[in-house]
Formats: structure tokens, sequence, C-alpha cells
């Protein structure tokens, strides 16, 4: 009899399975692990392969996504909005723009191009709205958004080629060795130059070859499908490829006779009885190409096109003529062995042991899948080697069949000798997953490379989106649209053409432009004859030849054509109305009257352009971005050529062609000049050293010539040995001082780390120069620090001078340990405060502890009303005017009491802060409509307090308010005085010389009064006479008598007389010469 079964609850039934579960699992073995098969090695090496592709796309479009360069796609451009005007894409026929070939025919290949291009740019050019408060431009922003967009599509065109090549491949294995053969052509390569990112393609550009890449790709991709897969419809996408190849590139013809090799090799293929049936038969093939070349006749220009995309093959045929341009350029002709005369002819044999070493690749790579040979494949291989050996820009295009070429020969060799299967085996691992791995390594340090700039040289594609407006001829042609000029212009190259197009069309036209297809052989025979003859001055040459074109001036690079620059400089055919750095302007002599007015009233005169004009500065931008560690890897802001205003700025330093008889040093005119001009390069630039450099020099210079005046050397020719001995005069000219103490530091601060012993000497010399100005000021620890740094970079071969450097720096150390050492005793003993122990560096001779004992007083916020005021003084006095901008960052009114507690002092302080800088537009706005206001206001509530005063018999406040009213008009001379030197740099000539002849009203005996009336002797206005006393009080300046009034009337290199150095600086270092600053307080042994 069975018993009752007990009930069991659900949660109890639960835990008794599970318990049973986890025992039945604790008690099996674990299994076994999959067997590694050689499908799932393949299975592995796919997945591995995927990161490889991804890290190649990201390489390519890196190597693409290059900054705008060269100047042909603006007229493209302005081709392509003139076609999008017109409602309906309607291509231009005939020439719109040149002044030349206007309305001759233009046979148009890439009008689809222009047109979908222009279509881009102003799509995005509209989201970004004109900033009306930029003063350069109010669409500066939106030009780079819109060619940023061009920039991206140009990227993203290249990173289809390279999909589409990784499509030309068979099934199974090889996708690894795919992307490798496809980094060789559109990601980077090893050539003569270096690691040059593009590949053998080269650098993309926002151009129609890059798309002729695109569709040459995409033909071997159907042509590959349709003979090696077997899918023979694949051909039908030939046609509709072709109709719109011959509308965007020229490179249609290329890819026709890719379609021939390929056709004719079918012709000659090896049969077997096993064979299946020809996919794509001779006779087949035949009436493809037929076809294909038949709808190339559908474009704008119909069978004119086969004419033009045929003229590099027909010029093989004709006369060389004596230009070679780069598109004509072959590995073979005499134009490459020309190019780099230095160096004989080793670049030649080097570029041309590159050609050969490439196609030697894709030749091997038959030989080593002779099993497969292709003779359609290696006719193509072949037609292309030879037009790449004909043209090195069919480079990019033979690119894309070598590595199609070596994808299917490797590919095809790998599979009949390994099979399709995984290779198991420790070594085939190694391979397999090390190869990978290195493989992907490599990739991203290339993409780094691309990134950072690291190892770039200079003029090397840049990693970006837009364009840097240096690089083309803007500023002219900006100039030139607004000009009264009525006659034509002549530019002398294809990128000012294209320059004028874009930014002056219609209102100027060029002579010639980058445009193809366009202007006949025989024109630009004439241009060349035009520049020989404008390069020796052949009137009889030249005169004819303008007078056709109803040419009024010209257009010059000096950089590139020196010797007409010269020419035309000194000629007096010619009058130079227009100088940016990189184009200067040359008017006829003999033009029309209208034309001939203009030329005379712009020309360049340094007197009148220095003295006379009133054209204000662009606003300043920012201090500059000291060099730093990160710089030595992100090098892309060190691959740009400096500024263009920078060498307008040295043609003015270094003086004109056309000046007969000079000072050795240039006068205060090219002087004034050139500060100017390394201002605009520093608005446009603020890290450009070499426009720092030459701010040094032209205050050195200016200083020099200043001090001469103030005791009386005037500045002739005569004088020209007195003037360069003349004492300079630091205490009258401390402003003088500290824009040469700034400009030095700003040099050396952006100054790229040296890699040659010439910049290494440069930014020794740089040095050298800052710790002689400072020791001649007594600034001992600010001197020893430029001295360690000026040995550093000093020359190893002369260890004399170097040892003496050393000698000089111990000294200098050990004296400034002494310093270090005193105020630790203070603060260890004493407990001095952090004023005292600075008041006490400073009387050393040790501005930086001072400063640094400053900073930390105001950290703590312990007497910032005193701290913050002398803590800018002396940035300002050292040469550091950007830091001071960091203390006047949290101020929010112009008289903030913690900057000065005079009235006016705190706006003066700030002023001279931007003065320093370069921001002459607000400093002189701080100083007119603050400081001087506000001073002059107090001295007249003074006189007007004083003699209320003394009307109520309250003698003692009346003489004291009487006393103190020479230092208030000392204080507002000096002021106005300075305003006046802020405008005369910024070019403010007019306001400039209103302001001196206020400081002379003001206090007749100014110390700096032969300055002033140098200066408004030249700007052609009378100087205010000198008092009757004159004898007895010229040169004597009322005592001010409050603190801040000596604070702002006295240099503060002078206020807490620093004790004597007890070194010398050298005085003939092994560089080269530099005018010796005989002036400088010296120190004593």
């Amino acid at each position: 009899m069975t018993q009752p079964e007990t009930p069991v609850s659900r949660s109890e039934s639960g835990k008794s399975a599970s318990s049973v579960d986890a025992a039945a699992v604790a008690e099996s073995p674990p299994p076994a692990p999959e067997p590694w098969t050689g499908e799932r090695v393949r299975e592995w090496n796919a997945y591995y392969d995927l990161y490889v592709v991804l890290g190649v796309v990201l390489l390519v479009f890196v190597a693409s996504a290059n900054k705008i360069s060269h100047s042909s796609i603006w007229s493209q451009l302005k081709a392509g909005q003139v076609i999008a005007a017109k409602g309906v894409p309607v291509p231009l026929v005939t020439d719109p723009f040149s002044y030349t070939m206007q309305g001759k025919r233009w046979i148009n290949i890439p009008w689809l191009f222009q047109w979908s291009h222009a279509l881009l740019y102003d799509g995005a050019f509209r989201l970004v709205p004109p900033d009306n408060n930029d003063v350069i431009s109010p669409t500066r922003r939106s030009e780079q958004v819109g060619a940023g967009a061009l920039v991206g599509l140009t990227a993203l065109a290249r990173v289809a080629t390279l999909l589409v090549l990784l499509g030309i491949r068979r099934s199974g294995p090889g996708l690894w060795w795919s992307a490798v053969c496809a980094t060789l052509a559109l990601g980077a390569v090893y050539s003569p130059l270096g690691v040059m990112l593009g590949g053998i393609a080269g650098p993309a550009s926002v151009s129609p070859d890059t798309w002729g890449q695109l569709f040459l790709a995409i033909e071997l991709l159907l042509l590959h499908r349709a003979i090696n897969l077997g899918r023979p419809r694949a051909t039908y996408g030939l046609v509709p490829l072709f109709l719109l190849w011959a509308n965007v590139s020229d490179s249609f013809l290329i890819g026709l006779l890719v379609l021939a090799a390929t056709v004719i090799g079918r012709r000659f293929r090896a049969t077997s009885p096993k064979s299946e049936a020809d996919p794509l038969p001779f006779s087949r093939g035949l009436s493809v190409l037929g076809i294909c070349a038949a709808v190339c006749l559908i474009n704008p220009s119909w069978h004119l096109a086969y004419l033009a995309a045929a003229e590099p093959f027909l010029q093989l045929f004709q006369p060389a003529g004596g230009i070679v341009s780069s598109e004509q350029l072959s590995y073979f002709g005499k134009g490459i062995r020309g190019r780099d005369p230095a160096r004989g002819g080793s670049i030649w044999m080097v570029l041309i042991a590159f050609y050969f070493a490439i196609v030697l690749i894709g030749l091997a790579s038959f030989a080593l899948n002779r099993k497969r040979f292709s003779v359609s494949r290696f006719l193509t291989f072949a037609v292309m080697a030879f037009l790449w050996a004909l043209y090195i820009r069919f480079g990019s295009l033979f690119a894309i069949v070598f590595a199609a070429t070596l994808m299917l020969n490797g590919q095809e060799w790998y599979q009949d000798r390994f099979g399709v299967e995984g290779r198991l085996g420790r070594s085939w691992s190694i391979w397999s997953t090390g190869g990978r791995f290195v493989t992907i390594l490599l990739v991203f340090l290339l993409v780094a490379k691309g990134l950072t700039g690291y190892g770039r040289a200079v003029g090397d594609n840049v990693f970006g989106f837009g364009f840097n407006p240096d690089d083309f001829a803007f500023e002219a042609a900006d100039y030139l649209r607004s000009a009264k000029i009525q006659g034509h212009i002549l530019n002398t190259t294809r990128l000012q053409g294209d320059s004028l197009i874009w930014r002056a069309s219609p209102q100027q036209r060029p002579f010639i432009d980058g445009r193809t297809h366009l202007y006949p052989q025989a024109l630009q025979e004439e241009l060349q004859q035009i520049r020989l003859a404008l390069a020796d001055d052949a009137v009889k040459t030249w005169k004819p030849l303008l007078d056709r074109f109803s040419i009024s001036a010209v257009m010059i690079e000096p950089t590139t054509a020196p010797k007409t620059y010269r020419g035309l400089m000194q000629s007096p055919n010619w009058i130079p109305f227009y100088d940016d750095g990189s184009v200067v302007m040359f008017g006829r002599a003999d033009a029309p009257a209208g034309d001939l007015a203009f030329f005379e009233s712009s020309r360049l005169n340094p007197e009148t352009l220095a003295y006379q004009s009133a054209k204000a500065l662009p606003p300043f931008d920012r201090p500059p971005t000291p060099v730093g560690r990160m710089d030595e890897i992100f090098q892309n802001r060190f691959g740009a050529y400096p500024q263009p205003h920078t060498e307008a700025a040295e043609r003015w330093l270094q003086g004109q062609p056309s000046d007969s008889e000079t000072l050795p040093l240039p006068d205060p005119a090219h002087c004034l000049l050139a500060i100017r001009e390394a201002r605009i390069a520093l608005s446009r630039k603020p890290d450009d050293t070499q426009a720092y450099r030459i701010l040094s020099r032209a205050y050195r210079d200016l200083m020099v010539q200043e001090s001469a005046l103030l005791v009386g050397v005037k500045l002739t020719p005569e004088n020209r040995e007195a003037v360069s001995r003349v004492p300079l005069q630091p205490r009258l000219l401390m402003n003088r001082l500290r824009q040469r103490l700034t400009s030095l530091n700003f040099a050396i601060q952006t100054t790229p780390p040296p890699k040659l012993r010439e910049e290494r000497l440069a930014l020794f010399r740089l040095n050298l120069e800052l710790f002689e100005l400072y020791m001649s000021i007594n600034f001992f620890d600010l001197a020893r620090d430029r001295l360690q740094a000026a040995i550093a970079h000093a020359d190893q071969e002369t260890q004399e001078f170097q040892s003496r450097l050393t000698q000089q720096y111990n000294l200098l150390n050990n004296q400034i340990k002494q310093i270090q050492d005193g105020l630790a005793e203070m603060l260890a003993e004493q407990q001095a405060s952090p004023m005292n122990r600075a008041d006490f560096a400073m009387n050393q001779g040790a501005p930086g502890l001072a400063i640094q004992e400053l900073e930390e007083a105001l950290q703590v916020n312990v007497a910032v009303n005193t701290v913050k005021p002398l803590l800018i003084d002396l940035y300002c006095d050292t040469g550091q005017p950007e830091k001071a901008l960091d203390i006047l960052a949290p101020s929010t009114t112009i008289d903030d009491p913690t900057l000065g507690s005079e009235p006016g002092t705190p706006a003066y302080r700030q002023g001279r802060v931007y003065f320093l800088l370069g921001n002459y537009g607000y400093a002189g706005s701080l100083w007119r409509n603050y400081a001087i206001r506000q001073i002059r206001l107090e001295r007249s509530f003074a006189a007007l307090g004083a003699g209320t005063s003394l009307l109520h018999g309250d003698a003692k406040p009346a003489s004291t308010l009487f006393m103190s009213l020479p230092g208030k008009l000392t204080n507002q001379a000096n002021w106005t005085n300075e305003l006046a030197l802020c405008e005369l740099e910024s070019g403010e000539s007019t306001q400039s010389a209103e302001e001196f002849i206020a400081a002379l009203t003001l206090l007749p005996n100014l110390p700096t009064r032969p300055v002033i009336a140098y200066y408004l002797e030249k700007m052609g206005k009378s100087v205010p006479p000198l008092a009757k006393a004159s004898d007895e009080t010229e040169g004597t300046t009322p005592k001010a008598n409050t603190e801040d009034e000596k604070a702002t009337s006295k240099p503060e290199s002078d206020k807490l007389a620093p004790a004597e150095p007890k070194v010398n600086p050298p005085t003939d270092p092994p560089t080269p010469e530099k005018p010796k600053e005989e002036g400088a307080a010296k120190p004593s042994a």
C-alpha cells in the first residue's frame, strides 16, 4: 500500500531542481575547445582585415583633406557661378573673363565640375552670415566654410576611389594585400622627397583630376567584373560612365586608351578547349569602345573635346617653346633638369630612379603571376607607365592602374600557391597576425603624421579644410577692384589671373589665368616675351606689346622675379604704387592722364606714406602663442611661409633699390613703414616669428636715430658715421626700449625648434641681443636666463667664445644666487612682506625675482592696489606685456582703482600694455578719451581750486595745489607725446601731427622736442616755438611731486636704482654684424 505524497511548495521544488542542476553542471567535464581549422583562420583574418581597411580609409581621408593651395579652382568656381546664375546648367563655351580672349571659343570640358562645385560652395557659403565687424572681410568665415566643403567633398571622392579599388579582387583571402596596394597608390609612399602622403597619386586637389581618378577606378572595376568575374553586363556601365567623364575631366581620353588596351589584349587572349566562353570577346570589346568614344562627343565642345584632351600629346610633335609649365614636366624632359640648378642633376636622377622602381614592382608582379598572365592587364599597365614617363602629372592615373594590377596579380598568385583556406602553424600565425598588426600600426602612424604635420617641410600640403589667403593674390585683387584704373592690368602669373577672376571680376580682367584649353601657345609666348622685356626694361619691346592690349600697369612677384622688380624700381618709365609683400604693382609713366594721376597719387614714396597718408592698420588679433614641447610633434604651425607683408616690411627696412644715397640705417620713414607692414602681418598671423624679428630691427634702428636727434645730430648722409656712434637714450625713449624688448621676446617665443645650423645661430643671435639689452638696463636675472638660452644654441665650433659666455653666465648666476639667498634670509629672519622682498630684488637688479614675489602677493590678495600697478609696469618694462593681460582681464571698468589712484593713470597703464602688443587703436582710444582727458580735467580743477583757496586766504592748500600743477602738466605732455607716436606708428599721421603740436604747446621744452620737431617738419607742420626763457629752461623738466606722477614720468628701470652689474656683455660674437649700441649703459667690471 502506497503512502500518500507529502505536498511540496513550488519554491522548495525550484530550489531542489536548481541544486540538482548545479550539481550536475559541477560534475560534468568542461566542453572541449572548438578545433582551430583553416576555415576559422580565414574568418579571423577577414575580421582583422576590416581594421586594416578602416585604417587605410582614415589615412586616405586625412591625406586628401588638404587646404586648397592651387589657384585654378577659383576661376573654375567663378565659371560655375556664372553657369548657375542662368538658372539652368548651360555650359560656358566662350570666355567671359579675360581681356585677351574675351568672347572667343573656350573648350570647357569640366563644366559639370564647375557647376556642381559652385553650387556646393554657394550653399555652404550661405550657412554662415556675414560678420560686419570683421574689418578684413565680412565674408571671411563664409569663404572658409565654402572652401572647406569643397575640400571635404574631394576627400570623400578619394575615399570612394579607394573603396572602388578594394572591390577589384577575387573572392577569398587577399583584402589585406589589396589594402596595402591601395595605401601605396592613395595613402602614402616613400619618395625621393621623403614620405609623401597621398601615395603615388600625390596629394589630392579640388580639381577635375580627382574625379578622373575615381572614374578610372570605376572603369577598371567594371572591366574586372566583366572579364575576371564573368559578368559581361558590367560593360554596359561604361557608356554612362564615359558620358559623365567627358563633361567633368579631360582625362576621359586616358580612360579610352585604357579601354582600347584592354580590348586589344582580349584579341591575344590564350584559349584552351576547357576554357569557358569569353565574357568580353574582341568584337564585342570593339563595339563597347566605339560606343564609349561616341558618347564622349556629347559635350559642349563636341569633337573639339578630343583635340583639347589630346593637346598634351600633340605638343610632343610641336617645336619646343621657351615656357615649360608644371603640367608639361616629364621624367625624361629638359624642364625637370633645370628645376634645381644648385644641386646639378641629382634630384632628376633620383626621380628617375623612383619611376623605374615603381614600374619594376609592377612588372615583377606579372612575373610572379605568370601562371595567370593577362595580356589585357599587361597592356593597360604598360600604356599607363608610358604615359607617366611622358608627363609626371599622369602619375595620379597611373597609381590607380598600378594598385589594381598589384591587387589582382598578388591575390591570384597567392591563391594558386596556397589556396583559399587559412594556413595553420606557428609561423603562419605570426605572419598573418603580426603582419596585420604592423600594417595597422604603420597606417595609424601615417595618420598621425598627416594630422600633426610632423616632419613636414615649408610649403608642403597642410591638413585642414578651407584655404590660406596668403597663398593667393586676393589682397591685390581686392585693391584693383576698387582702384580707379581705366587701362588693363598685366598679370605675369596664372595665380594672379585666377585671383583677379575670383575677386576683381568684372571690374578688372586678367591677361591669362589657370584655365586650360583657352589660351593659345602664341599668347603664352607673347607673355614670356613681355616678361623678358620688363626684366631688361626694353622699352622698344614691351611698349608696343602693352599698347596692343591697352595695359597701364603690371603685377610683379618680387620673390620669383627679383631682377624685374629691381629693374622697374630703378626705371623712370615705371611708377611703383602698390606692395603687399607678394605682389608689387607698377604703373606706366606714359599711361593715360587719368591712370597716371592715380599712379602718382599712390606712388610708394616713403616720406609721403609715412608722414602724409592716413591709412589705419587692421586691428590687433591676439598675443603670440609661445612654442612649447607639443609643437615638436604638432608642427603644422611651422609649415607655412611667413606672412607676405613681412616681405614688404623687409624691403622697406633694407631700402628700395632706387635709393641712391642712404644712411647705413634705414631712415625713420622706412622704419615706420616696416613696422606697419609687420603689424599687418601679425594681424593676420599672430605667431609669425619673422614679423617680430623685423619689428626688433626696426625699433632698434628707430631708437638709434631718435637718440641722434635728441643729442642734436641731424639725419643726413653727411652724418651717417656720427649717427651710428651716438649713445642711446633709453631714459627719454623708454617706450622704444620696451617695444624692442617685447618684439625680441616674442620673436624668441615664436621661433620653431631649430633643426639646421642657420636656424640655431639665428636663435642664438636673438637671445644674445636680448641678453645685451637686459644688461644695458641692469636686469641681471633676466639677462642670465637669456645668456643661458644663447649658450644652448651657440655654435659648437667657436669653443673660445662659448667659454667666455659660460664664464659670464657663471658670474651672473652666482650674483643671482646671492640675491636669492638674501630674499630667503629676509623671509626667514625678518618676516619681510612680498612688497619688501620685491623692492629688495629690484634694488639688486633682479626684476624677474621681483615679479615672482609680486605674483605670489597677488595670488593671496596682499596689497592688491599696490601690487597690480607695479606688476603691470614690470611686465611692460621687461618686454612681457602679454602677461599683463591676465591682470587686466578681471577689471570691469577702465578706471579700475586697483590700477592706479591718480586720475587717468589706470587708463594710461592699460593703454601702454596694448600699445606694446600692437593694438594701436585701443591704446590710442584709452589714452585720448580717458587718460589725457582725465588728467586735463584734474589739472583744470587743481588750478581752479588753488585760485579759490588763494582768494579765501588759504595759502597752504593753494601752494600745495600750485606745486602739483607742473607735474600734472608734464604728465599730460608726455602722455600726449606717446599718443602721437602711437598714432604715427598706426598710420594716422594727421591725428599724430595734432597730438605732437598739442604736446609742445603744453610743454615747449619737452625733453623729446627734437624728435617731435623732426616728425612735424616731415609732416609739413610748423613747430610750436619755445618759451621766451628757452635759453635757461630748455632741456629741463618740472619735477613731479606725486608718487604716481613719478611712476609715469620717469622710466621704471631707474625708479629703484639697481646696482651696477659685475659682468660685461660680449662685444665680439662670431655672428653676422649688427648695429652696435654704444650708448647702452655698460656694466662695470
